[in-house]
């Protein structure tokens, strides 16, 4: 680099020497003409380096890797993932409940019987029905998932939940307060939000916890969706 450094500046001074020199020419001119001459040579030339190190620079960067074997796109058309929400058609459903100190409570699983992978976030929808079809009052109260509940570790990507084919998640549900008294088992249906449609819930075992203040209303815990323990 030195070797053209100094090649180049012997160019330009051989260029600046022949200027031809006019005896009506004042000395003081002169020198100003080759200065000048001098200094524009010497911009030009440094431009044209910058130009061509702009652009090695950037063509290295979009070369450049991005992670271990991993080299950034370049254009258009690059792929980018995306994950699908679980659909309704592609679930079935089933609460599990137990009796707890005049509630029953258990969890709301559900099960990935479709042929693809799929997600559920957030907390869904739940109804109650009477035997004669009547949807049951109460409160919802947004409850902790049974994961925190446990004193357990948060599950990996949490609190999306992703469902590969047979793989199951769940709600965690706490009723209490069943007021007025129901003469007969209570059916449930969820509701995935989002647009993603409605499940009739099977139940293997119909608790309905007792009416103990019929003055207080009936209550409805609902977490969000978690995978189920063992998945």
């Amino acid at each position: 680099m030195d070797d053209d450094l100094n090649q180049l500046e012997q160019v330009l001074r051989d260029r600046a020497a022949e200027v031809p020199h006019v005896q009506d020419v004042p000395p003081t001119m002169l020198m100003r003409a080759r200065r000048r001459v001098w200094r524009n040579a010497v911009a030009s030339v440094l431009g044209a380096v910058l130009i061509v190190a702009g652009a090695f620079a950037g063509f290295a960067s979009l070369r450049a890797p991005h992670g271990p074997g991993e080299v950034i796109p370049v254009g258009p058309g690059v792929a980018t993932p995306s994950t699908t929400a679980c659909a309704a058609a592609g679930l079935q459903a089933e609460v599990r409940l137990e009796g707890a100190m005049g509630s029953v409570e258990g969890s709301i699983v559900l099960t990935n019987v479709g042929g693809a992978t799929c997600t559920l976030t957030g907390r869904p929808t739940v109804s109650i029905f009477s035997p004669s079809g009547h949807e049951v009052p109460f409160q919802v109260i947004e409850s902790e998932p049974q994961w925190k509940a446990d004193g357990a570790s948060q599950p990996e990507g949490w609190p999306v939940v992703s469902l590969q084919p047979g793989s199951t998640a769940s709600v965690r549900v706490r009723w209490s307060n069943a007021c007025p008294q129901l003469s007969g088992p209570a059916s449930w249906q969820i509701d995935l939000r989002n647009g993603t449609g409605t499940l009739d819930v099977f139940s293997s075992a119909s608790f309905v916890p007792p009416c103990n203040g019929p003055s207080e209303p009936s209550t409805l815990e609902v977490g969000p969706f978690e995978p189920s323990a063992g998945n």
